[in-house]
């Protein structure tokens, strides 16, 4: 049926203030209403736009997906996708990159990019009342930006720095030996990030052409998210981004090389092949890839991978029961791209010597799986999507992040579809009767291990309780127009419990609990609340590190605000009556044996932070027992650690926080446990009293650098010495990763431990690179080089500051964190909130002083690993 468009169509719209809809749909079944506050238009120009309000943020991201990315290169474009987003943050028609960056500070702006194999993903987060200025800024990098040639060599080195960093994971030099292999003839064989040839050869004006062909606005899909009117937000958008006129999209053709959602040019099968390939891993490891079905929703993937997780322990114990002690881990996992769709299944070896045996077997075994699943299981993966579309709404640069795929590849209205608990519920129809019964291609990754480094505010309110003895410090935080329930267990004194235990006991209690929340009889009763559990760190992800902490374990839930009493008193009377069986302690520990052996993989690195860390900390409090983690031990460990009475449990929800604070008046127990009073646990900085030089070669793509010194600091000096490092920082990073492009990623500043400062500078970069770098690290110590500052810069320094530290603060668990936090550390629930406030009184004086007092480098600390 033929629509005519005059201005915007709104394809549809469901207007309300609130997010926290229930599912409808109609009689039938067939029609899935969006939620509330949702609305899909058009622009005359062709730019698509998805809106959802969310009146409870005191912020509002913009997310601009543009569709291109890897999947659409050559081998004469490879990394080109990438580069542009590097590129986009140099400079425009109007702005150079210094004012272009300055003018986010200035609005307390987070502006950031990611690039896919389908998609390049540009963010733009500020506060609510500073979002059009925001608009306009990425507006103009999108269609204005102009890649000054200086900058583009810039960018290259830091580029080739990313990429260095890449292939210094095994992992990747796992992936990137798959995908060449499977994608053979099609652009899904390139890694996104370009390889060091294509960067190194690229030329600006090719680069230029490619931008000008792909960012048009009829190539590009926007979400905005967050505190605005969606009447006024369409007239923002149509005068910001409307006014861009559409162009015509070039794609790449040609008999041998497919891009895009074109089929791979190339006839040849893979399925039943065997190949070989080397990657820089400590094991073997064995990739079985299987052709999947093409038609199949997004929920059936998301089940079968769900399936083949709960098989993986017993298909382990048949390889360890016939080959023992051949196997260390067996892994799963879904390729879902528009071209190909696979299965790949990772096996590594501790030894392979029956490799082909193992192999052949455990296809055999592949092959008599029953990958149904349980309607019970089916119905808490369907409530968990609902969950998870609410916590994705609360951060709205994770909306883009985790959805830009979904988006670029199957459109706005996918993204409903994939948060939809019916569509679970026909995938678990689809995923009965199916199996595995095809021959995989087989690809063996040898390992080539060298030397080298492998709403308003009336509607909030908080308490603390500290209820007395035997009972845990409960804070509770209301937000009346929430409809999450999160719930954060900060569990104290865990470096010293683990000096009396064993190593790791309190990652092996949790990976235990988490286990027992994971299993089906508990599933049945938490899927009521729509409960989802983090119950340890993942030491592999940078961004999770907030919590890697020897002073306290954590225990984060969420889940919807339905019945919050309920959940609580049955997460009351979980944690209770919780003891760990002995095979939940043999899996966990295996578990935890498998990390510590993946940790070690990076030597430089390793022995780069064995190296400052042992000059410039006080050595630790606590050692661990010689004696091996045994099960009764861990039962011991429990009794004490795992007790209310060490525990600050911090709660943000709907709920009145009286009636929070009496849902944990029964959550005690009766026992001798002697209650241990010791303030958090944080390693101090030493008394340095002499100058400190380390050189070491290990070899690599990477060498790593540090240089610092400590001095002595007054407490009234620690707000503007936070400003301070804020901008040295800054100026630091800049001169040497933007001028130099010597880094990709660094981290430079001042670090403040009770009355001691570290001023210091932490980075890797190329081999050839050290010693250009290593002359220059003094200078930035000095008053000299801080007497640029201005009020000016202080300002945009500060409100770039406190835009992260809000962006930390938006979802509810975040914020339960903070407090409990606060008051472990510093003994008041709102010192998060007050440190953020004295930042923000800092003057440019102040910030003057502290240069002027501590800029003199004395006794400096330099570490160098190459």
């Amino acid at each position: 049926m033929k629509k005519l468009f005059t201005g915007i169509c709104i394809i549809l719209i469901l207007a309300s203030v609130s997010i926290y809809p229930d599912k409808k749909t109609n009689n039938d079944g067939d029609v899935q209403l969006l939620p509330k506050g949702v609305y899909i238009l058009q622009l005359d120009n062709g730019l698509k736009v998805l809106l959802i309000e969310n009146p409870a943020l005191p912020m509002v991201g913009i997310n601009v997906v543009v569709k291109v990315g890897s999947a659409y290169e050559t081998f004469a474009t490879s990394g080109m996708s990438h580069m542009l987003e590097h590129l986009l943050f140099n400079g425009t028609d109007s702005l150079t990159q210094k004012e272009l960056y300055d003018a986010t500070d200035r609005i307390g702006g987070y502006n950031n990019a990611n690039t896919g194999e389908y998609y390049t993903n540009y963010m733009m987060v500020t506060p609510a009342e500073n979002i059009y200025e925001g608009m306009k800024l990425q507006a103009d990098m999108l269609f204005h930006s102009t890649m000054p040639g200086k900058k583009f060599e810039k960018e290259k080195g830091i580029v080739m720095e990313e990429i260095a960093k890449s292939l210094a994971n095994p992992e990747e030099q796992a992936e990137r030996n798959i995908s060449s292999i499977i994608y053979k003839g099609h652009a899904l064989s390139l890694p996104t990030l370009g390889t060091y040839a294509t960067i190194k050869g690229m030329k600006r004006d090719d680069v230029y052409s490619f931008y000008k062909n792909f960012y048009v606005p009829n190539n590009m899909i926007m979400s905005v998210i967050g505190n605005f009117n969606s009447e006024d937000m369409i007239e923002k958008i149509k005068k910001v981004y409307g006014i861009i006129s559409p162009g015509n999209i070039n794609l790449h053709e040609s008999p041998n090389w497919g891009t895009g959602f074109e089929q791979p040019k190339n006839n040849s099968k893979i399925a039943g092949e065997t190949y070989h390939r080397f990657y820089k891993g400590t094991q073997t490891q064995v990739d079985l890839v299987y052709n999947l079905p093409g038609n199949l929703p997004s929920a059936f993937f998301e089940l079968l991978d769900l399936s083949l997780s709960i098989k993986k322990d017993s298909l382990k114990n048949y390889l360890d029961e016939k080959y023992p002690g051949a196997i260390s881990d067996i892994s799963f996992s879904t390729r879902t791209n528009p071209v190909k769709k696979y299965l790949t299944v990772t096996i590594k070896f501790k030894n392979d010597s029956a490799l082909i045996n193992i192999t052949d077997y455990f296809i055999d075994k592949m092959k008599k799986q029953n990958l149904s699943l349980a309607p019970e299981i089916i119905t808490t993966e369907a409530v968990k999507t609902r969950t998870d579309f609410y916590k994705y709404i609360e951060k709205p640069h994770y909306f883009g992040i985790f959805n830009a795929d979904e988006i670029a590849e199957y459109g706005i209205e996918s993204i409903f579809e994939s948060y939809t608990e019916s569509g679970y519920f026909e995938a678990g129809k689809m995923l009965n009767g199916f199996s595995i019964v095809s021959e995989p291609a087989v690809i063996i990754q040898h390992s080539f291990v060298s030397n080298e480094s492998t709403a308003g505010k009336k509607s909030i309110q908080i308490n603390l309780f500290k209820n007395g003895a035997k009972k845990p410090v409960v804070i509770a935080k209301q937000n009346s127009i929430s409809e999450l329930l999160a719930i954060h267990y900060l569990i104290k004194n865990k470096a010293y419990y683990e000096s009396k235990y064993g190593r790791n006991a309190a990652m092996i209690w949790h990976d235990t609990f988490g286990q027992r929340m994971e299993s089906p009889e508990n599933k049945k009763e938490s899927i009521n609340y729509g409960l989802t559990f983090t119950v340890n760190d993942n030491p592999y992800i940078p961004m999770d590190n907030i919590y890697l902490s020897p002073a306290f374990g954590y225990i984060r839930v969420e889940g919807l605000a339905d019945d919050v009493s309920g959940a609580i008193n049955y997460l009351n009377t979980q944690m209770l009556n919780f003891v760990p069986t002995n095979d939940e302690y043999e899996k966990a520990s295996q578990k935890s044996q498998l990390w510590a052996m993946m940790r070690h993989e990076n030597k430089a690195m390793k022995l780069f932070n064995d190296s400052y860390q042992k000059i410039i900390f006080k050595p630790k409090k606590y050692s661990y027992p010689s004696e091996e983690l045994t099960y009764e031990k861990l039962l011991e460990f429990g009794k004490e650690y795992f007790n209310p009475q060490n525990m600050i449990i911090s709660v943000v929800s709907p709920e009145s926080i009286e009636n929070i604070n009496n849902d944990f008046y029964n959550f005690y127990k009766n026992d001798n446990v002697p209650l241990v009073d010791e303030p958090a646990y944080r390693r101090e900085y030493k008394d340095i009293t002499r100058e400190y030089t380390v050189e070491d070669t290990v070899g690599g793509e990477q060498s790593y650098l540090f240089y610092g010194f400590i001095t002595q600091v007054d407490e009234y000096d620690k707000p503007a010495l936070k400003a301070l490092s804020l901008l040295l920082g800054d100026k630091i990073i800049f001169d040497i990763r933007e001028k130099q492009g010597l880094a990709y990623r660094m981290s430079a500043g001042i670090n403040v431990i009770k009355d001691k400062a570290l001023f210091y500078i932490n980075m890797g970069t190329r081999p050839e690179n050290v010693d250009n770098l290593i002359p220059q690290f003094p200078q930035f110590f000095t008053k000299e080089y801080a007497k640029s500052f201005n009020a000016d810069e202080l300002i945009k320094r500060v409100n770039m500051y406190l835009g992260r530290m809000m962006f930390r603060r938006l979802s509810s668990i975040n914020q339960a964190y903070y407090l409990a936090h606060s008051y472990y550390f510093d003994g008041d629930i709102y010192a998060d909130e007050e440190s953020l406030a004295e930042l923000k009184e800092v003057t440019i004086d102040d910030v003057k002083n502290v240069a002027d007092k501590y800029l003199k480098v004395t006794y400096p600390v330099k570490v160098v690993i190459r």
